[in-house]
């Protein structure tokens, strides 16, 4: 239901970037159907049988500005939905910040660091995460921005590359840190996309900020906590590499096409840092600025047989085993 999920209201600001000639505008997948977000309230909106993502593939997300209010509904009356549930390319991007690259010991890449996983990994702003049984000691979270791209996009200038986004969501880049470097004695690896790519390690929601608005802000506030414990705080504005500058680059190693998702790099302050990587009962809070808080808890254990003489909260983690060129 809708109390696992926080989104942020509307405030004053908004009226100026409208008068500006922005579109502004936060929209959400729910139970009901396609939905305006108001503060804690839904504006479901006449969209027929098509989702979030079918608006987005079909570029009309403008419309839903103006589209007619079929009902509204209070935050315990519906739930949400991933804005895209079916990305049809899900890519992320690693050592997008310094405090992260510091903390595992790499450099900055000179160009973005750019990798494939499954979309099929892709869960809602409340659902569980599961520890996958294979792969289940050395689960990590990655608070990041995620961006849904809107217009077909290939080797677009980044001087151009706002204006083919739909918008930004808040994404959890949860990842098997034994299989990103390798060392799971069941999985052959290094492999980051299957580190990445297990059933419902990517959390997306809970709403979509419309790009017009996301690029008015600059500057958007990003913070992870598990069980309340303040873990990861950044903003966008600390991005190595920028939103504009990801897609534009990205778009020249494969088309971008419309419901695309990318997830831009996660901050300081994930546990293979420090070895305390998630256990089951936990949850886990990323927040973005403007957009709201996914809150996933974690479900699942690890299966023994995989993982034997290992714990969850192992001195320093994977990190010594994982190369430079596999870290992110």
């Amino acid at each position: 239901m809708l109390e696992e999920c926080d989104i942020r209201s509307r405030d004053g600001w908004e009226n100026e970037f409208e008068q500006m000639g922005f579109i502004v505008l936060l929209v959400a997948q729910t139970t009901a159907g396609v939905a305006r977000v108001d503060g804690d309230r839904y504006a479901v909106l006449d969209v027929g049988t098509a989702t979030l993502a079918d608006v987005v593939r079909a570029g009309a997300l403008t419309r839903l500005a103006h589209a007619p209010v079929i009902a509204t509904l209070d935050r315990d009356e519906v739930a949400l939905r991933a804005p895209i549930a079916d990305p049809g390319k899900l890519i992320v991007v690693g050592l997008n910040y310094r405090e992260h690259a510091a903390e595992i010991g790499a450099e900055l890449p000179r160009s973005p660091r750019v990798h494939f996983t499954s979309p099929s990994s892709v869960a809602g702003p409340a659902d569980d995460i599961p520890l996958p049984g294979i792969a289940g000691s050395s689960v990590d979270f990655e608070g990041e921005v995620a961006v849904v791209i809107g217009a077909t996009a290939s080797a677009v200038p980044a001087g151009q590359a706002w204006s083919y986004l739909a918008g930004l969501t808040v994404a959890d880049d949860l990842t098997a840190r034994d299989v990103q470097a390798g060392s799971n004695p069941s999985i052959a690896g290094p492999n980051v996309g299957l580190a990445k790519g297990f059933d419902g390690f990517t959390p997306l929601g809970p709403a979509l900020l419309t790009a017009d608005d996301a690029r008015a802000r600059h500057a958007l506030a990003l913070r992870t906590l598990v069980d309340g414990e303040l873990r990861q705080q950044s903003s966008t504005a600390e991005m190595h590499f920028s939103i504009a500058e990801l897609v534009s680059r990205i778009s020249r190693y494969t088309t971008l096409r419309p419901g695309d998702v990318i997830l831009t790099g996660t901050p300081g302050g994930v546990g293979m840092g420090s070895g305390r990587f998630l256990r089951a009962g936990q949850l886990v809070e990323v927040q973005l600025e403007g957009v709201g808080t996914l809150r996933n808890r974690v479900t699942g254990t690890a299966d023994p047989k995989y993982h034997e003489g290992k714990n969850h909260e192992q001195p320093h983690g994977d990190r010594e085993h994982l190369p430079a060129s596999r870290r992110g």
